[in-house]
């Protein structure tokens, strides 16, 4: 996909999440997953502990959805949400 594209696909998927559709989750995770896990990856030793990272981070995109502010930004609000404790693997604060 190309990158304006993710970002207003992401945009329309974090308000369809902030409206609690599960629909909308899975799909976000298709559409960024394997980039938010790569970046784990390099914060974690084991690739299952990035994995457990990642579930954290969709759990925290899940319930902070309805904070987020639509607009052009939503694929550095999403990794704003993989930033946290590198050694857990906690989410970082919504933005």
């Amino acid at each position: 996909m190309v990158p304006g594209r993710a970002a207003a696909r992401a945009d329309d998927l974090l308000v369809l999440i902030a409206h609690g559709s599960t629909k909308a989750l899975a799909d976000l995770y298709d559409l960024v997953a394997p980039l938010r896990l790569t970046l784990l990856r390099s914060r974690h030793s084991t690739a299952e502990q990035a994995k457990d990272a990642l579930v954290g981070v969709f759990t925290q995109i899940w319930r902070t959805a309805p904070a987020y502010g639509t607009g052009p930004y939503a694929l550095d609000w999403i990794i704003d949400q993989t930033q946290g404790d590198a050694r857990t693997g906690a989410p970082g604060r919504a933005a």
